[in-house]
C-alpha cells in the first residue's frame, strides 16, 4: 500500500471514529448526522490541484467564520450551547479533512479527533462508545506514527519536491507487518489507560454526568394512557430492566413470572386513563435503605433490579415489596442519596436528573396479602367515578355479580368472566372505535382487545357496582439471559391489570386471558446476539460508567484478599479472616516479593527494551522510505550523503528539480565536482529505481566521492 494512501486512509479512520463519538451523544439530530456523513465522504475526493488553489482555502475560511457567527447567534437565541459547539467541532474536522496537504494538516486532524473522543466521554456512556474507544486506541498508533514519519520526510526533502513525492508513493513502508507491529503499541496504551481509569479517584463529575444520557420512552407510565397504547409495543424487544433474584431454582427457568408495579390511574374519560396530580410524601430512609412498610426480614424474597433511564422517573417494585435499597451516587467525592417519594396510588418516583441506570434491591414479603394503603374519602370517591351513559356496562356487571355483595367475590366473578369465559379473546389488533365509545365496542361488539381493554372493562364494571378500583400499569414476566445471568424485562412485557380496594387493602386482579399474560421466551440466533450485546452493556455500565470510589475500594480489598490467598499468611491465619477483620477499610497490603516476581518483572522489562530498540531501528529506516533491501538502502544513504555535501557547499538541490536535472545544471555551471556528482547520481537512480546491484565496494568508493565534493568546491580559485 502506498504511504500516502495509507496515511489518508488511517486519518479518515481516526477522524471518523472521533465524529462517531460526537454523534453518539444526544446533540446530533438524524439530519445533522446525515449531513456530517455526506460531507465526510465528500472530503475524501478533495485532492490536488483543487486543495492547492488559494480561492479554495479562502472559501473554506470564509465559511468557517460565517458558521461561527451563525452558531453564536443560535446559542444566544436559546439553542443549547453544547449542541451548537459540537456541531461546529464537526465542521472544523470536515474542513481539515478537505485541506490535508502536509503533515501539519494531519496533526490538526489527529488533535481534533482526540478532542472529539474526549467530548464523547461526556456526551455518551453506552457500550457503543466503548467500541469506538477501543477502535480509537488501535488506530491511534498508526496515525501518530505515519504523521511523524511524514513530518520527517518533509523535513528531509521539503514540501512538494520530487523526492518527497517519490517517498509518498513508495509501497515499502505501509505494509502489513508495519501495521501489525505498530498495533502492538496499542497493547501497553490500552493497559495504561485501563490502569489510570481504575486508579484515578472516581469522585464524580457533577452536572457533566447528565449530558448525553438517553432515556427510553415506554407507553403507559406518564400522567395518562390511552386504550390500545400497549398493543403497539408488544413485539418491541428493547430491554428496559434487568432482574436478579437472590435465590435461584435449579435448573434455571427460562422465564420469571414477576409482576413489577409502575403507575396507577384513577380517572377514566373517553377511552383514556389519567392520574390525579397529588404531591407525594418522602419515603422514610435510613442511609440507603428505604422503608415502604417495614425493614427487611429473614425469609423475604430479594431482587436486584437494574432499571434503564426512562422518560418518567418511575421506580418499578415487585408485588408485596416492603423495602428498597438504593445505593447513593458519588458527586465530588461525597455520597448523594436519592429522594424517593410515594404519591397516592402507591406510585413510587425518584427525584434528580437521569444519571445512568437506577440499580436497587427490593425485598418482598412472602406473607403479605394485599397492598395496605390509607385513602381519603375524596380519593375513594374518585375510584368510584363512572362515565355517563354507562348503564349498559352496569347492567352487564350486575348480571355477572349475581347479587353478591362482597367486593372481592364480585371482583373474582368479573375477572373469571373476562378471563376464562371463552367469550372474550386477547388480540394485538385494535378494534375499530371511530366515533364510538371504545369500551362499549370492546364489551359488546368486538369482544377482543389488548390487556388495557380487559383491565379497563373490569375496573369500570366494579366501579358501577360501588367497588373502588383503579387501573395499574407495569411489567409482567422476564426472560432469562444466560450470558448476563439475569432476567431481562422488555418493552413487550408492558402490561395492565386492576387493583380492587376491599378490607382496607388493595388486591390485584388480572382479567386478561392467559394468552395475553404468557410472554413467549424469544429464541433464535438474532435473539442470542441481542442477549450477548445486552449482557455486554450491563457489564460496561457496571464496571465503567457507574464505577466509583466505593467500587475502587472494593476492588482493592478484593486484590488484597487474592494476594493473601495466593501467598498465605505466615501466622497461619486465613485471608478470609483478614478480610473480615478489615471490612470497610483498605487495610495494609503486605508486599513480599520473591524471585518469581523479580524474574517476571525483569522479563517484562527486557521485552519492552527489545521492542523499543526494534521499533527505533524500523523508524530510522522508514525515515527515508525504505525497507531492508541492502542495495536500495545503500543507494538512498549514498544520495542523502551527496545532498548533504552539496548543501554544505552552497549548491543544494531545489525542491522542484530532479536529482538528474540538478547534476546537469551543476555541469553547465562549471561546478568542479560535477563529474563526481554525475556518477553518484546515476548510481543512485540505477539502484534505487532500476534495481541495479550496488556492491559494498562501489558504495564506499562513491561515498568517498561525495566527501570530495565540498573540498573541491572550497579549493576553487576565486576571481
Amino acid at each position: 500500500m502506498r504511504f500516502q494512501f495509507a496515511h489518508k486512509l488511517v486519518a479518515y479512520l481516526f477522524a471518523g471514529l472521533g465524529l462517531i463519538a460526537l454523534m453518539l451523544g444526544s446533540t446530533f439530530t438524524p439530519v445533522d448526522s446525515i449531513i456530517v456523513m455526506i460531507a465526510f465522504v465528500a472530503s475524501w475526493f478533495a485532492e490536488p490541484p483543487l486543495i492547492e488553489r488559494p480561492g479554495y482555502s479562502r472559501a473554506w475560511n470564509i465559511a468557517a467564520v460565517v458558521l461561527l457567527f451563525v452558531q453564536i447567534a443560535r446559542a444566544i437565541g436559546g439553542e443549547a450551547t453544547l449542541t451548537v459547539g459540537v456541531q461546529y467541532a464537526a465542521f472544523l474536522q470536515i474542513s481539515r479533512l478537505s485541506h490535508r496537504k502536509s503533515a501539519a494538516d494531519y496533526q490538526q486532524i489527529a488533535i481534533l479527533a482526540f478532542l472529539h473522543l474526549i467530548s464523547g466521554t461526556v456526551l455518551s456512556s453506552g457500550l457503543d462508545y466503548g467500541v469506538v474507544f477501543f477502535g480509537f486506541v488501535i488506530v491511534m498508533p498508526w496515525m501518530l506514527t505515519l504523521t511523524h514519519l511524514r513530518k520527517e520526510l518533509e523535513a528531509e526533502h521539503g514540501e512538494g519536491g520530487p523526492m518527497l513525492r517519490a517517498e509518498l508513493d513508495s509501497e515499502e513502508l505501509a505494509t502489513g507487518s508495519f501495521f501489525g507491529g505498530t498495533t502492538l503499541l496499542a497493547v501497553p496504551l490500552f493497559v495504561l489507560t485501563a490502569a489510570m481509569f481504575f486508579a484515578f479517584p472516581r469522585v464524580g463529575f457533577g452536572f457533566l454526568s447528565s449530558f448525553g444520557q438517553r432515556t427510553t420512552a415506554v407507553a403507559g407510565f406518564g400522567d395518562d394512557v390511552e386504550l390500545g397504547g400497549f398493543g403497539t409495543i408488544r413485539d418491541d424487544p428493547t430491554v428496559v430492566m434487568r432482574v436478579k433474584p437472590r435465590v435461584r431454582t435449579q435448573p434455571t427457568p427460562p422465564s420469571l413470572p414477576v409482576r413489577l408495579r409502575g403507575t396507577s390511574f384513577d380517572r377514566y374519560v373517553d377511552g383514556r386513563w389519567s392520574r390525579t396530580a397529588l404531591a407525594g410524601e418522602d419515603v422514610r430512609r435510613l442511609q440507603d435503605l428505604y422503608m415502604l412498610s417495614r425493614p427487611p426480614e429473614e425469609g423475604d424474597l430479594e431482587y436486584e433490579i437494574i432499571l434503564d433511564p426512562m422518560d418518567e422517573a418511575v421506580v418499578f417494585i415487585p408485588a408485596g415489596a416492603v423495602a428498597l435499597q438504593v445505593p447513593p451516587t458519588v458527586r465530588a467525592g461525597r455520597n448523594r442519596y436519592r429522594k424517593l417519594s410515594m404519591a397516592p396510588g402507591y406510585d413510587l418516583r425518584y427525584s434528580g436528573r437521569v444519571e445512568g441506570a437506577l440499580t436497587y434491591k427490593a425485598w418482598v414479603s412472602r406473607k403479605q396479602r394485599g397492598l395496605p394503603e390509607e385513602i381519603s374519602e375524596t380519593l375513594q370517591a374518585q375510584y368510584l367515578e363512572v362515565p355517563d351513559d354507562y348503564a349498559r356496562v352496569e347492567a352487564l356487571a350486575q348480571r355477572i355479580a349475581g347479587g353478591e355483595m362482597d367486593a372481592r367475590v364480585r371482583a373474582q366473578r368479573i375477572e373469571r368472566f373476562l378471563r376464562g369465559g371463552g367469550e372474550y379473546r386477547y388480540t394485538l389488533e385494535q378494534p375499530d372505535t371511530e366515533g364510538q365509545d371504545p369500551l362499549h365496542v370492546f364489551l359488546f361488539d368486538a369482544k377482543a382487545g389488548h390487556c388495557e381493554y380487559f383491565s379497563t372493562a373490569m375496573a369500570i364494571m366494579l366501579r358501577s357496582l360501588g367497588v373502588p378500583a383503579r387501573n395499574v400499569t407495569g411489567f409482567l414476566g422476564a426472560d432469562y439471559n444466560p450470558y448476563g445471568d439475569y432476567y431481562a424485562v422488555r418493552n413487550g412485557n408492558a402490561h395492565s391489570w386492576v387493583e380492587v380496594f376491599a378490607d382496607g387493602r388493595w388486591w390485584t386482579f388480572d382479567p386478561t386471558p392467559a394468552s395475553g399474560q404468557v410472554f413467549a421466551s424469544p429464541s433464535g440466533f438474532a435473539v442470542k446476539m441481542r442477549q450477548m450485546l445486552d449482557a455486554m452493556r450491563v457489564r460496561w455500565a457496571e464496571y465503567v460508567v457507574e464505577f466509583n470510589i466505593r467500587d475502587q475500594a472494593k476492588a482493592l480489598r478484593g486484590l488484597a484478599t487474592w494476594y493473601r490467598t495466593l501467598r498465605g499468611n505466615r501466622d497461619g491465619s486465613t485471608a478470609k479472616a483478614d478480610a473480615e477483620g478489615e471490612e470497610g477499610t483498605l487495610g495494609a497490603i503486605p508486599f513480599r516479593p520473591d524471585w518469581r516476581w523479580f524474574v517476571a518483572t525483569m522479563a517484562l522489562f527486557a521485552v519492552g527494551v527489545l521492542f523499543a530498540r526494534w521499533r527505533r531501528k524500523r523508524l530510522r529506516q522508514s525515515r527515508a522510505g525504505r525497507r531492508l533491501d541492502p542495495d536500495r538502502d545503500r543507494a538512498v544513504r549514498l544520495y542523502l550523503s551527496l545532498e548533504g555535501s552539496l548543501r554544505r557547499a552552497g549548491r543544494a538541490r531545489p525542491a522542484d528539480v530532479t536529482p538528474f536535472e540538478h547534476a546537469e545544471q551543476l555541469s553547465r555551471n562549471g561546478f568542479p565536482a560535477a563529474t563526481e556528482v554525475h556518477e553518484v547520481t546515476e548510481a543512485y537512480l540505477a539502484t534505487r529505481f532500476g534495481g541495479r546491484p550496488l556492491s559494498p565496494a562501489d558504495f564506499h568508493r562513491l561515498r568517498q566521492m561525495t566527501r570530495q565534493v565540498r573540498s573541491r568546491e572550497s579549493r576553487r580559485p576565486t576571481a
